[in-house]
């Protein structure tokens, strides 16, 4: 009987009486508790331009601002891969010196990078249209060419683990290695096209620099200026590049 009554005690608690329990009590700080973890794991879809209101960034190429053409920003549509551009394309000629946007760990750095044929890089596009998105196998080894991932830690913005990413490089920094550590406006390597068609077929057409600034928190991972329209998407980008 005593387990009994206990129980049904639970059981009464649990259907709207927890309220009435001293805060101090285990079922109050369990609840309390359960409350905060749905808070810290909640999704975050869209991307809150306040997240960067005090951040200011060197140009990955100097003196190569930020496009203005939607398609060269982020959340355009890459309907050749069933994707979205997540970064910014910089118009950045072949060989055009590309350097950090601020202070960094090395954390990818494709020394030896070679380029795919043509046909399998064409495959493997087709692989994205039946499959209805870009899977990430296919855009982070194939589709960014050879690249530099920059881990910034937790203050670059604040409440989330930064990393940027510079892809379609022609040249690496020979001593740029996993572990590095990087400064701010330290040369990474040059621009290039690899990665992308042209560079496949012996080309050096289309080359640019394609820059990225993931922000990661929790079980999320959010791409700046993800889901902001032009041109409020472009005026902030200006404002985070000194």
């Amino acid at each position: 009987m005593k387990f009994n009554f206990f129980l049904l005690s639970v059981i009464g608690l649990m259907n709207g009486q927890i309220a009435d329990l001293p805060k101090n009590s285990p079922i109050a700080v369990l609840s309390s508790i359960k409350s905060s973890g749905v808070e810290t794991t909640q999704t975050l879809s869209d991307f809150d331009p306040e997240w960067v209101d005090s951040l200011r960034l060197t140009l990955p190429c100097e003196s190569v601002p930020v496009p203005k053409r939607t398609m060269r920003l982020p959340n355009a549509p890459r309907d050749y891969r069933s994707g979205t551009h997540r970064g910014i394309d910089f118009f950045a000629n072949w060989g055009t010196p590309v350097n950090a946007v601020a202070d960094g760990i090395v954390i990818r750095s494709d020394q030896h990078y070679e380029e795919v044929p043509a046909d399998f890089r064409e495959n493997l596009l087709e692989t994205s249209a039946k499959v209805g998105n870009t899977p990430s196998d296919i855009f982070n080894s194939i589709l960014l060419g050879k690249a530099v991932f920059l881990d910034h830690g937790f203050e670059l913005v604040p409440g989330f683990r930064t990393i940027t990413i510079y892809a379609h490089l022609s040249h690496i920094e020979k001593d740029l290695r996993s572990g590095s550590m990087i400064k701010g406006g330290q040369l990474i390597g040059k621009s290039g096209n690899t990665g992308m068609r042209e560079s496949t077929l012996g080309s050096r057409a289309g080359s640019h620099l394609h820059w990225e600034m993931i922000l990661q928190r929790g079980e999320n991972e959010i791409y700046l200026g993800k889901n902001m329209p032009n041109p409020e998407l472009y005026q902030m980008l200006t404002n985070i590049f000194e």
